[in-house]
């Protein structure tokens, strides 16, 4: 069976899409994704995604066409869930750059869309059973602006940060900005548990806005567990009680340990039962 994509408004068959090497997208990198997880055919978080979304193409600059818009867009990926024949859980990438022609001076800013999707195991978000391992990733540094905060298709930085990760075998790293601030994981935002209080890093220092980051924050806020959005370095992780990572795919994952620092899981199981019990 041939895969299905949504491509603008339509539901098309793989040989019904653009020639990708043509476009703005692989040619200058000129635009954002987003990756969202399709719990059972619906989409949980939705609004969150199309918050960023809407965010995104704002900062790029870009026009985004009213077939876009977010009744309109969720309708779609659902479609795209049922007539591709999935079941259970599924991971949708959307993909959206600018359309048209010109080189550095693009002759038009309405945003184009490509989504596909595939199967994702499991039933929703669940907790990790083992807790995975991290470590720093020093050799590039991520420089603040006003599109750091989105996912950008130019993401060599994840690239090398995943691929130092796994030359030395822990299950992901952390990346740094240009003042030696930790900001996040390679496809992750990152929370610290001290005290009883959520630490986790300002959108000012150059993180991703993670759909689940503020989904946590909301949901420690409505709990009354205090919250603090603030510059982290690498000596805190060594105090923290906790060590939790969250992203729309995978909900929340605990960490076990930094170099030789442990760290257990209360706080993260708490808040992904809290979570799930509010979805439901």
């Amino acid at each position: 069976m041939h895969r299905k994509y949504l491509y603008n408004s339509e539901i098309v068959d793989e040989h019904n899409l653009p020639n990708g090497f043509e476009s703005r997208g692989f040619l200058y990198a000129d635009g954002f994704f987003e990756t969202i997880r399709c719990i059972n055919g619906s989409i949980p978080l939705f609004h969150l995604h199309y918050s960023r979304i809407v965010a995104s193409s704002k900062a790029y600059r870009m026009d985004i066409p009213r077939w876009m818009e977010e009744d309109s867009l969720q309708s779609l990926l659902e479609s795209l869930y049922v007539q591709s024949n999935q079941s259970g859980d599924a991971r949708i990438r959307l993909t959206i750059f600018r359309s048209g022609d010109g080189r550095f001076t693009p002759t038009s800013n309405e945003a184009t869309a490509i989504a596909s999707i595939e199967h994702v195991d499991g039933n929703g978000f669940e907790l990790n059973d083992k807790g995975i391992a991290i470590g720093l990733y020093q050799d590039l540094a991520k420089t603040p602006s006003r599109i750091s905060n989105f996912k950008n298709l130019h993401s060599q930085l994840y690239v090398q940060a995943g691929n130092y990760a796994a030359e030395q075998g822990l299950g992901d790293v952390l990346i740094i900005n240009d003042f030696n601030q930790i900001i996040e994981a390679t496809s992750s935002n990152i929370f610290l548990v001290l005290d009883g209080a959520l630490h986790t890093p300002k959108l000012e220092a150059g993180p991703v806005g993670g759909v689940m980051r503020a989904a946590v924050i909301n949901l420690a806020l409505k709990l009354g567990i205090k919250v603090y959005e603030c510059n982290l370095e690498a000596h805190e992780l060594i105090k923290a009680d906790e060590v939790f990572l969250t992203n729309a795919l995978k909900g929340i994952q605990w960490v076990a340990s930094y170099r030789t620092k442990r760290y257990f899981n209360k706080t993260a199981n708490m808040l992904l039962d809290e979570f799930n019990s509010a979805l439901l």
